[in-house]
């Protein structure tokens, strides 16, 4: 971490580098541990006390070396719940579109499934119950490092919903350059353990 902070002079350019370092671990796992821990992780999220309550839960569709959470929108079906994914909007922001059916997503921009807004029903962020949040990297004090767009964080700002982080254990770190704009989670589901903040 000190070789970071020595080598980068802004904060934009540390978490760009944080970025790319991890990103490049998270797509270089061995792709049986990648799975296994996806799987530990769901097990995890399903396990919370808030989880059997939330109505409407916002997912998402796994890019490239992100936890895979398509275990827990299965599970969440078969309990008759509503879920939600994110479409990237032209203003910086998401829409949360719940898909008709398995089949109603197509490429988005980034190169991930997205939903089909044409066939898809739009929510509100004051109607979800539970966020199912990717990142590049956590702290211990439910702290994150995001992509870089500041999606989510204009999201978390819309809404009460419980918030759960989801990511390998190689991705909890000790520091993390957090701005003012940066809102903690209410808890990060690893492999290995559940933070609670």
């Amino acid at each position: 971490m000190d070789r970071f902070i020595e080598n980068c002079g802004t904060m934009a350019e540390l978490k760009n580098e944080l970025r790319r370092a991890l990103r490049k671990q998270r797509r270089e796992q061995d792709e049986l541990a990648a799975r296994a821990g996806s799987a530990a992780v769901c097990e995890r999220v399903i396990a919370l006390p808030e989880y059997p309550g939330a109505e409407l839960i916002l997912a998402y569709m796994a890019a490239k070396g992100e936890v895979d959470v398509s275990y827990i929108v299965d599970d969440a079906m078969k309990r008759q719940k509503k879920i939600a994914f994110p479409l990237c909007a032209e203003n910086g922001g998401l829409r949360l579109m719940v898909p008709n059916t398995t089949d109603s997503f197509k490429l988005g921009a980034y190169g991930i499934m997205e939903p089909d807004i044409d066939d898809s029903v739009e929510v509100d962020a004051s109607e979800l119950d539970l966020i199912i949040v990717p990142a590049v990297a956590y702290m211990r004090d439910c702290s994150r490092l995001g992509q870089g767009g500041g999606y989510y964080d204009r999201l978390l700002v819309k809404t009460s919903a419980f918030t759960v982080g989801v990511g390998y254990d190689f991705q909890l770190i000790d520091w993390l350059p957090v701005e003012p704009h940066d809102r903690p989670l209410n808890c990060v589901a690893l492999p290995s353990e559940l933070i609670r903040r």
